[in-house]
């Protein structure tokens, strides 16, 4: 048996998948502490979701038992839609369409005070919910551009999406970005660090511009693009390694997804490979990486914009 690692963990819940956490922690040693938490709260009674505002305590739970139901069951997007609309027929029964739940579930938030996004971060329609936040304007320099983008500092977290949920909130999303900038989780990140500057703002930074320029370009094809802008600056290789261990097939998970297109990429031009996995052999070869990310990026402009 292989001894337990976390990284490999949350590696794996990136999957959104039970089942492949449990499989992975019952044929390894050393996890059990971790296999028996996820027991507790998948086939048990606990919840992690936890809050002393009786407005939203309800709620909050229902949501919770939403997660706990597709994160065990196998779906598309659209049954999970309709699925999360009918958990909730309690609270919103003249509710039936996923697109008006999206608005009233949201609302029923705001109302109280709170800051909401509620939306699909896929493949599940996905809560993140905070207190209080702050904003400033900063300029971020891209490969092939400027952007002076508004950002915001979200404080007092209560949930931040199925992936932070799997986890217990040591990894998942950073922040995102929207028509009016880009939004980040306080104490997520240190502000000086690649973390912060590259892999949220520089990323971010793309997805701001390249939506501008094309709001209805996929999501594929945003995180391929954002991944590389990513590569063009980062000098540990940290998050390429990241990239490597979660690489998959799926367009509905559009960020492993675009991990394998760009390591694909970057196999043919650097190695003459399909899909070169080995990290040592990357570790050799990583200073070509910056400067092939570019001239990928650079490419795959010039076609859309043919």
């Amino acid at each position: 048996m292989k001894l337990f690692q976390k990284r490999k963990l949350y590696s794996i819940c990136g999957n959104g998948s039970y089942e492949d956490i449990v499989d992975y922690l019952k044929g390894c040693v050393g996890g059990e502490k971790y296999l028996a938490k996820y027991r507790r709260i998948f086939e048990g009674t606990e919840y992690v979701l936890l809050t002393t505002d009786e407005r939203i305590k309800d709620i909050l739970r229902t949501y919770e038992d939403y997660l706990k139901y597709v994160l065990t069951t196998k779906g598309t997007i659209e049954s999970r839609k309709k699925y999360i609309v009918e958990c909730f027929r309690d609270f919103f029964p003249a509710v039936t369409e996923y697109e008006e739940f999206e608005q009233v579930f949201s609302a029923y938030f705001k109302k109280f005070g709170y800051f909401v996004n509620f939306g699909v971060t896929k493949p599940f329609p996905t809560l993140y919910l905070w207190k209080t936040q702050n904003k400033r304007e900063i300029e971020v320099e891209l490969p092939e551009t400027t952007v002076m983008m508004n950002v915001y500092e979200m404080a007092d977290i209560m949930t931040r999406g199925w992936y932070s949920y799997l986890t217990f909130d040591k990894v998942g999303a950073g922040g995102w970005v929207s028509d009016d900038g880009c939004y980040y989780f306080k104490g997520k990140y240190k502000l000086n660090s690649e973390d912060f500057q590259i892999s949220l703002l520089k990323h971010e930074g793309q997805h701001f511009h390249d939506l501008t320029q094309n709001p209805d370009m996929p999501s594929t094809k945003l995180e391929y693009r954002a991944k590389l802008v990513e590569l063009v600056y980062l000098r540990k290789r940290i998050v390429f390694n990241s990239f490597l261990d979660r690489m998959g097939d799926d367009p509905e998970n559009p960020h492993t997804y675009a991990n394998k297109q760009i390591i694909s990429a970057l196999s043919k031009r650097i190695f003459s490979e399909e899909l070169v996995t080995d990290k040592k052999k990357w570790r050799a070869a990583y200073q070509q990486v910056a400067p092939t990310a570019l001239k990928l990026l650079q490419e795959d402009t010039l076609h859309q914009n043919s």
